[in-house]
């Protein structure tokens, strides 16, 4: 039987296994692009777009071949974050786009992140759901850290909001879509439709998210815990930024 929305909690080994992988598997992946000659950069990034949009295939596809796992509408759609983020670096690997490198770069920084630290499974802990899992979450921190460190990606003045104001558009549609899918699209499993998190609150320790508040209120502060989280790596960026496509932008720039 499949249990939706499984949560990995730091007092099972597994956690550790995770956080351990993620680490030291994004590590490795990091320096090896670093240390790439220029001749084998670009056919190795569309390579890397390739295996990505094929690791972005696996969970949809798992779940309706697999004879164990009852395919959902309501739950195997690829429509959350870190989903539909997978995809898109998995495009922007092959075309190198700087428009969809801003919309995604600090959403993939941040979900990648949190997902790996409070590791919530909305389709089940099957083993390889879990290596999958794992595998998606620590490509979207590492990916776009080597677009900038290796394939000069650069931001401009305020990116940072147009990356805030996308994630907030996607995430009110997705409101919609939800609604949608729970009112008209007969329910195949024992979950609502719940991408993005946007109708309940996900059942994680985070410290911006106050499941007591009921929707939509509990969406507020994790609008708040976006902007700021947002802000703070676009500060760090400008602090170590190179080569820079602006003049002397400042810091909250």
């Amino acid at each position: 039987m499949i249990h939706y929305d499984v949560t990995i909690l730091p007092s099972e080994p597994r956690y550790w296994v995770m956080m351990l992988g993620a680490v030291i598997g994004g590590y490795l992946f990091v320096k090896y692009f670093d240390n790439l000659s220029k001749e084998k950069r670009d056919p190795y990034l569309k390579r890397l777009g390739f295996v990505l949009l094929l690791t972005a295939s696996f969970l949809p596809i798992y779940t309706i071949v697999n004879p164990e796992h009852l395919f959902s509408f309501h739950r195997s759609l690829p429509l959350h974050f870190c989903s539909l983020n997978i995809w898109l670096i998995g495009f922007n690997c092959i075309f190198r786009s700087r428009k969809l490198f801003v919309y995604t770069f600090f959403m993939t920084l941040i979900g990648g992140f949190y997902a790996v630290l409070t590791p919530l499974l909305t389709v089940g802990d099957a083993p390889f759901v879990v290596v999958h899992y794992i595998i998606v979450h620590t490509s979207l921190f590492t990916v776009p850290i080597v677009m900038v460190r290796v394939y000069g990606m650069r931001l401009k003045y305020y990116d940072w909001i147009r990356g805030y104001l996308f994630a907030a558009a996607i995430s009110t549609v997705m409101v919609l879509i939800n609604g949608c899918l729970n009112m008209y699209v007969e329910n195949t499993g024992d979950a609502i439709a719940n991408y993005m998190f946007v109708t309940v609150a996900p059942a994680v320790s985070n410290p911006f998210l106050f499941e007591d508040l009921g929707w939509p209120f509990y969406l507020f502060p994790v609008h708040l815990g976006l902007l700021i989280h947002m802000l703070i790596i676009n500060m760090i960026y400008r602090k170590r930024e190179q080569n820079p496509i602006v003049s002397d932008p400042r810091l909250w720039q």
